[in-house]
């Protein structure tokens, strides 16, 4: 891989709350910040967004960024034109055939980047306005919810090139559609309009294609309104449940749920319910 290839982001400062800078600016993507929801916009429309060693580099930058903005409750990426995220840069990942573990490394970096947006405290949202191929996919099946222009359409490509998704898509998919659906997307590497995706539960909901940046704020915008603690951890036990025996996962959502009622966002909620006004939540 090319050294000389490096994140390049212009940070400016819009007063955050915390002090932080609440934008960013890379060659490959953008952190935009309206409020307490942040969006992060792939940049690359020239390749349809493809990912590269910039994009991954910008990426790790900008997560690391929403994960210390502690007044943020949602996050939306998307991508820019009429792509999500076409997969892989083709150039970087033949490239990296003649160096085998220099490219495990860099993939292995696109990996846990799934894993942290898995792992985020507030809920991700993928926005996918265009295409959304390969890792383009598993990316977006990485984030929590999957908004989808009418007009986009996913698949996972990879046996076409003789390899498979190989940054969590194949475990991810399996749990999300089911066995024989994942085997006909990977095995066959079709793609799929967004009415199917739809139907098969890859995609939660389908909107114009000139709509689907607004449903993903209208949805972040519906759980910022709500008590964060509870919301982190609703998506932890939502997410550990998918892997855990029945037993241990109840058994987690009923120690989460006795830590919540002692916070002063569960007084507050039930003084607001109570006196019929809206709650004020201050995370704590």
């Amino acid at each position: 891989m090319r050294n000389s290839e490096t994140s390049g982001f212009d940070d400016r400062n819009h007063g955050g709350n915390d002090g932080s800078d609440d934008a960013m600016t890379g060659q490959a993507l953008e952190l935009g910040i309206e409020g307490d929801i942040a969006t992060i916009t792939f940049c690359r429309p020239e390749v349809r967004n493809a990912i590269g060693e910039t994009l991954i580099a910008d990426l790790e930058q900008a997560l690391d960024r929403v994960e210390r903005l502690e007044t943020l409750r949602a996050l939306i990426i998307t991508g820019a034109g009429n792509c999500f995220m076409a997969g892989g840069d083709i150039a970087m990942m033949r490239a990296g055939l003649e160096r085998p573990y220099e490219f495990f490394l860099l993939h292995d970096r696109i990996t846990r980047i799934g894993m942290r947006l898995e792992r985020l405290r507030i809920p991700v949202i993928a926005a996918i306005n265009g295409y959304a191929f390969g890792g383009g996919l598993e990316l977006a099946l990485a984030c929590d919810f999957r908004i989808m222009a009418e007009g986009a359409k996913l698949g996972l490509p990879e046996v076409g090139l003789g390899i498979m998704p190989g940054s969590g898509g194949t475990a991810r998919l399996v749990r999300v559609v089911g066995r024989e659906q994942a085997f006909y997307l990977e095995l066959t590497g079709q793609p799929v309009n967004a009415r199917e995706a739809h139907r098969i539960g890859l995609a939660g909901q389908v909107v114009p294609d000139d709509r689907v940046l607004q449903a993903a704020r209208e949805l972040a915008g519906q759980i910022a309104a709500r008590a964060p603690i509870a919301v982190t951890f609703i998506k932890r036990a939502v997410t550990l449940a998918a892997d855990m025996p029945l037993e241990g996962a109840v058994d987690y959502c009923q120690y989460a749920a006795l830590f919540l009622s002692v916070t002063q966002d569960c007084r507050e909620g039930f003084a607001a319910f109570l006196e019929k006004r809206p709650p004020q939540w201050r995370g704590r």
